[in-house]
């Protein structure tokens, strides 16, 4: 019996679940197939039989006479797969079922490639964990991260990116010179490294450098930042880490939250992709602030390059 060329050849016994045979194949003088059976410790169900054909012997007496060698039962399983079973008919009770071949699908191409981002950090990292674990959980998050760049030495940001595999660089400022130089200097080390690796976008996970020079004109409209106050409020110079909630609670505001954003040649004045909001709580300090708002950042900072993602691949 041949095989066509999509398919694995297998030829391994299976364990058919007592009771779950196809009646209706039954009544038609062939052995129902087994809607449930084990193999490889896996138990599979069958959804749908879709084809059934079976192959002759000749008569062991001499005979011209053909006789049922096996009948083979094409099925899908309820997890997908598309398998050939068979039973060897030679009218012993033990004849047993055995996995012929499964179906090699071809792999169909998503209707675009993820979006390709460098990610930008500074400290711990536990949004850029947030983006890795999105990743590798198999969510339909539209990118894939190629690179963590750190701008300065020994974060844990960075050996969060290296226990996942992923690639890793620093942009860190050169010594003695003024801070706008400084940070030119880092911008232009983040634009020679996020075309090395090919991002199409950059994302800033905590990221304290205020970016400058040809690196937001390349990345214009796909460079993504997360603030961890409702912007327009409380963004611009100074306004970072606990500065914010600081000005917050100081202004007795009800809410705060953080905003995804896209960068600018401003500081923090880009367009808003997606804000998440909390309540400002009588006892708050900045420290149970920072707290509640850093875990909407972890959902926030998913959702926004997602969007980013979507808009680059032109479903939006």
């Amino acid at each position: 019996m041949s095989f066509s060329s999509n398919e694995q050849l297998i030829s391994e016994p299976v364990s058919p679940e007592e009771g779950s045979f196809d009646f209706a194949s039954m009544a038609q003088g062939m052995p129902g197939v087994p809607l449930s059976f084990t193999w490889r410790d896996t138990e599979y169900r069958v959804s749908k039989i879709l084809e059934t054909r079976k192959s002759l012997r000749s008569c062991h007496s001499g005979s011209n006479e053909k006789y049922v060698n096996k009948h083979f039962f094409k099925i899908e399983t309820e997890t997908g797969e598309i398998m050939t079973l068979y039973r060897t008919r030679s009218g012993s009770k033990k004849d047993n079922w055995t996995l012929y071949t499964i179906e090699n699908r071809p792999q169909q191409p998503s209707d675009t490639a993820p979006m390709r981002i460098a990610v930008l950090v500074s400290g711990g990292g536990s949004n850029l964990q947030s983006l890795i674990s999105a990743q590798v959980s198999g969510a339909q998050c539209g990118y894939e991260i190629a690179l963590v760049i750190a701008d300065r030495e020994d974060t844990h940001a960075i050996e969060r990116a290296k226990k996942h595999g992923i690639a890793t660089a620093l942009a860190l400022p050169p010594k003695d010179v003024p801070r706008a130089e400084a940070r030119l200097a880092i911008s232009d080390r983040v634009l020679d490294l996020a075309r090395e690796y090919g991002a199409d976008a950059l994302v800033f996970a905590g990221f304290l450098t205020i970016m400058s020079g040809k690196v937001i004109s390349e990345y214009s409209n796909r460079i993504v930042n997360i603030h961890p106050a409702l912007l327009p409020k409380f963004g611009g110079k100074g306004m970072w880490g606990h500065h914010v909630h600081e000005a917050v609670l100081a202004a007795g505001e009800a809410e705060s939250g953080c905003t995804v954003h896209l960068v600018d040649d401003g500081c923090d004045t880009g367009p808003i992709l997606i804000q998440r909001r909390v309540p400002v709580l009588v006892d708050d300090t900045v420290d149970t602030l920072a707290a509640r708002i850093l875990e909407e950042e972890h959902i926030a900072i998913v959702e926004g390059v997602s969007v980013l993602a979507t808009r680059l691949a032109g479903k939006i």
